[in-house]
């Protein structure tokens, strides 16, 4: 049987899922990087159950306005991922695999791109730092880069021997916890709002303190 929708109907439905895509690329307001943030932090916080050494933002490259060189910046660094003493650094990207750019190419092949992007940019900096670079690249509906999922497994498994677990038990803990973050991201992206609120009170120079006191 087949279902037959009005013409407004499918306009409709077809407008909000315009507006969904667009929301999960807008950058105005900032929801964007609040989404990159928030699966950042929820990383950050995982690897801290395993490594000690962590940094937030670690600086690769300083700037150098003379050479209008911006610098370079990761998301995080960790000592001892790949060997011991040795400082792993990671950035994250955030890919909406459905956007109408990426219609004529598959997830895997367009979180590689982004993979090689990242390594492009940040590789060969972090080799002269003496470092390893591992892109974190993953899609807004949870399909992870083979290196990012290299790199939650090895998470899973030093979990797994320090706390004398399963690694089936860790790995889901890992994969879930990712899994939470994502959906908190995404979700930001499609309800939050992109409007900067603006105090009426005129708080700055502390006057209206006046007034009350």
């Amino acid at each position: 049987m087949l279902i037959q929708m009005e013409n407004s109907e499918l306009e409709r439905f077809f407008e909000e899922e315009s507006e969904d895509k667009h929301a999960l690329d807008c950058k105005r307001g900032g929801l964007v990087i609040q989404r990159h943030n928030e699966i950042r932090d929820c990383i950050g916080d995982i690897a801290s159950q395993v490594w000690t050494h962590i940094i937030k933002e670690p600086v690769v490259r300083e700037a150098d306005v003379k050479n209008a060189d911006g610098g370079l910046r990761l998301d995080l660094g960790i000592r001892g991922v790949w060997q011991p003493q040795v400082e792993a650094l990671f950035d994250v990207k955030v890919v909406d695999t459905d956007a109408p750019s990426h219609r004529m190419r598959s997830p895997e092949a367009i979180l590689e791109s982004g993979a090689k992007e990242k390594k492009r940019v940040y590789e060969q900096a972090v080799v002269e730092w003496r470092g390893n670079f591992t892109p974190i690249v993953l899609s807004v509906d949870g399909l992870l880069h083979r290196e990012a999922e290299h790199f939650l497994k090895r998470m899973a498994a030093n979990l797994a021997h320090k706390w004398e677990k399963p690694y089936s038990q860790t790995c889901g803990y890992v994969r879930a916890r990712l899994a939470f973050a994502i959906i908190r991201a995404t979700s930001l992206c499609l309800r939050g709002s992109r409007v900067k609120w603006r105090s009426g009170l005129g708080m700055d120079d502390g006057v209206p303190l006046y007034s009350i006191l």
